[in-house]
């Protein structure tokens, strides 16, 4: 990092992304190639199964990238890969923020000197909730916001968090899918309280490039960003672009909070959708918006409005 940094782009020349595989990692990978980075890409799927949803995203892309498999929540998976990213002078973290101070704390990254990782504005949206894995959720946030500071400030390490709202933009996430897969298998979908709670999406690439924004800018050091979407529209409107994603007529069907629980508490008995419950249902009539001038200002970022993706890549 000792490099000055020009057009906007990251002064690392090495840099390690954990969570490669995820719908972010699928807009910055190709970002960092483009920007000449040399990438070592981690996640718990092996490269031939984490690249295979990317499809078209990475055609005709020169990446000089390293891919390794690894499970950051297995110790020896942390020491083999602070090991590999030794000379790694950035690190971008898709994943969970608990994973980051165990990997700093390895001490094999000598060279690391700024950090770029990702929370949620679920810490705030949360905080009230009456559900205790929701509760749990909210805590992970906090002590995970706290734990890479603590572990950045004692290795004299620039960190930067990022709070992202409702992510989507690749096919990939468990927002816009699942309610398309809704939509889909059944031609309508429940609103409660007519869906007047507002939201603001943000696309996975636009977060990408905040990412890559934060590595060029020295004043994003130490300081976290909420990253709101560039449109603020109701719930109900956000379902009926899904719809229209999806190639179908809307069909919304107005439901009692109590109704949209049980259909949340079926889902929630398979793994997949173990953190579903009824509280989701009465968000949809709760405002959350963000306001995104600070990462604005320091970094140029500037969101598109909403534009849903219903379908992973080919």
């Amino acid at each position: 990092m000792n490099r000055t940094a020009q057009a906007g782009r990251p002064d690392a020349a090495r840099v390690l992304v954990t969570g490669a595989a995820s719908q972010v990692g699928y807009f910055l990978l190709p970002r960092l190639a483009r920007d000449g980075a040399e990438v070592i890409a981690v996640s718990r799927r092996p490269q031939a199964r984490a690249v295979e949803p990317f499809g078209r995203g990475w055609a005709g892309l020169d990446l000089q990238m390293r891919w390794l498999q690894a499970d950051l929540d297995n110790r020896s998976s942390v020491a083999w890969t602070s090991d590999c990213a030794a000379d790694c002078e950035a690190w971008i973290h898709l994943g969970p923020l608990r994973l980051v101070p165990p990997l700093l704390a390895a001490g094999r990254m000598p060279a690391l000197r700024r950090v770029v990782a990702f929370g949620s504005t679920s810490r705030f949206t949360k905080a009230a909730s009456p559900h205790p894995r929701e509760r749990r959720i909210v805590a992970d946030l906090e002590a995970g916001e706290a734990g890479l500071a603590q572990a950045c400030d004692a290795r004299g390490i620039g960190w930067t968090l990022f709070r992202p709202t409702l992510i989507y933009g690749a096919g990939m996430d468990r927002n816009v899918r699942v309610i398309a897969q809704a939509i889909r298998r059944f031609g309508l979908f429940p609103l409660v309280g007519g869906g007047e709670g507002l939201r603001q999406p943000v696309h996975a690439d636009d977060l990408a490039a905040a990412c890559v924004s934060a590595l060029a800018s020295p004043v994003s050091a130490g300081r976290a960003y909420d990253l709101s979407g560039g449109e603020v529209l109701t719930y109900r409107v956000m379902v009926e672009r899904i719809f229209s994603a999806a190639g179908r007529t809307a069909r919304l069907l107005p439901v009692p909070v109590p109704a949209v629980g049980l259909a949340l508490w079926l889902l929630s008995r398979l793994p997949r959708y173990r953190d579903f419950n009824v509280e989701m249902a009465r968000r949809m009539a709760a405002d959350m918006v963000f306001p995104h001038e600070a990462a604005t200002r320091d970094l140029g970022y500037r969101p598109r409005g909403f534009e849903p993706v219903v379908d992973r890549p080919a």
